[in-house]
């Protein structure tokens, strides 16, 4: 078995960066695409008569099972032929299907342009984490994936404001063209100016096929824990993320434009914040106690809880007023939700690197995705959709509690981060090796 080093002394320094900039465009447009149908739901839903059952399902189950599943393999395929050539594929598979909804005549149809952007979008976050490990040194790789990772923050608000303006300007299919047909031309960029990086490759037999990876990786200890713990906590946390625009509009009476403003200031400073808050702090603290690594998530996850509680339950008629524009006092409590809410996720992804060999990296990552997106991206709107339909008698009000129901995915995903905090510390002191 061999690792091999990084081939980041092939570039310069500028070329690595323009690589880092057309990445995260990439990273934006891919979080735009998966993002703009969250603010479009109330248009979509009305046009097609829809139950926020299927609209659940729509955002959530429908895209996130391809997604999810395809991911670990084109992890595999991406590491063992071209990640250069399978990110541009998929960019150029999610950006047409989702320029194609513009053109869905019934409701099955727009489901199943959604499915083929899952498609796609499986190929796109493995392969640009793991070019940016070749193309920096070590000493620039946090900065380079942190980069990387502010493209979410950015997607989330451009996919909710900037999809707004125009759905209120063009109407719902024309935002899907607008947003779509860049992304083609993108993937035609990084295909033919993004380098491949050239270094040597080793088999290594006990990485002979992916069956066995899955399996020795999930056999790792504290992995099964952690993964669980992202798993739940992503439930309420993309059910939140997915109807919250809806419960804006439907309680706080938000106009389509403004509930996008918001909620995307709030996404991109909250979670930038939180992120790179938990970020420093964790790697402090684990300097001294490794059960740190985990103990920060479950507190950050704890906090969450009320305070999203808080956003949810606030009175509707308690609003300040920004010269003509209403602004929700509730919107104070989401602020802080979602700064506490992003405490899982860099230490998380980050302990999960620290349990697995170098070669196992990347399938590990994917591995982990695959059950953040399968429970998170795949269930949460979808109970939480169901439960609005539950909850229907209760007027508008149903999606305030079908919201406030599910935070107790959160309470789970917090006792298992606690569980896994002392497995994992004891892993890390004693390094494990593939046998």
């Amino acid at each position: 078995m061999s690792v091999s080093g990084s081939p980041h002394g092939q570039f310069t320094a500028a070329y690595r960066w323009y690589v880092l900039l057309v990445l995260t465009l990439g990273y934006i447009f891919n979080f735009v695409d998966r993002q703009v149908m969250t603010i479009l739901l109330e248009p979509i839903k009305a046009e097609f008569g829809a139950t926020d059952t299927q609209m659940g399902l729509l955002t959530g189950l429908a895209f996130a099972l391809f997604y999810a599943t395809l991911g670990v393999p084109m992890a595999r395929l991406a590491d063992r032929w071209s990640r250069r050539n399978v990110l541009a594929i998929s960019m150029t598979v999610w950006s047409g299907m989702t320029a194609l909804c513009a053109t869905a005549t019934s409701f099955g149809q727009l489901a199943l342009y959604r499915i083929l952007v899952g498609v796609g979008e499986a190929g796109g976050t493995p392969p640009s984490q793991s070019l940016l490990a070749d193309y920096f040194p070590p000493r620039q790789r946090s900065l380079a994936q942190g980069v990387l990772a502010s493209g979410t923050n950015i997607g989330v608000l451009v996919g909710l404001f900037g999809g707004a303006l125009l759905s209120e300007a063009y109407g719902w299919r024309n935002v899907f063209w607008i947003f779509g047909a860049p992304g083609v031309l993108l993937a035609v960029l990084i295909r033919t100016t993004v380098k491949e990086p050239l270094h040597a490759r080793e088999v290594i037999a006990e990485d002979e096929s992916l069956s066995m990876a899955i399996r020795r990786i999930s056999a790792l200890p504290a992995f099964p824990a952690i993964a669980l713990g992202v798993g739940m906590t992503a439930v309420s946390g993309y059910g939140l993320g997915v109807w919250s625009p809806s419960f804006m509009i439907r309680v706080h009476g938000l106009s389509l434009i403004d509930a996008g403003l918001y909620l995307g200031l709030i996404g991109v400073f909250g979670g930038i914040l939180g992120t790179l808050l938990s970020a420093i702090l964790v790697d402090r603290l684990a300097q001294h106690d490794a059960r740190w690594q985990l103990r920060l998530p479950m507190l950050g996850v704890l906090i969450s809880i009320p305070t999203q509680a808080l956003f949810l339950l606030w009175p509707a008629e308690q609003v300040w007023m920004l010269g003509d524009r209403p602004f929700p006092v509730a919107l104070i409590f989401m602020f802080f939700s979602a700064i506490f809410a992003s405490f899982w996720i860099a230490p998380s992804y980050a302990a999960v690197q620290n349990l697995v060999p170098a070669h196992w990296r990347t399938q590990a990552a994917a591995l982990l995705l695959f059950i953040l997106n399968l429970l998170g991206m795949g269930l949460g709107p979808l109970i939480v959709g169901w439960l609005s339909d539950v909850y229907c008698h209760m007027g508008d009000a149903s999606i305030r509690y079908a919201l406030l129901s599910s935070l107790g995915f959160c309470a789970f995903g917090a006792m298992s981060f606690a569980r896994a905090s002392t497995p994992y510390a004891q892993a890390v002191e004693t390094p494990i090796a593939p046998t």
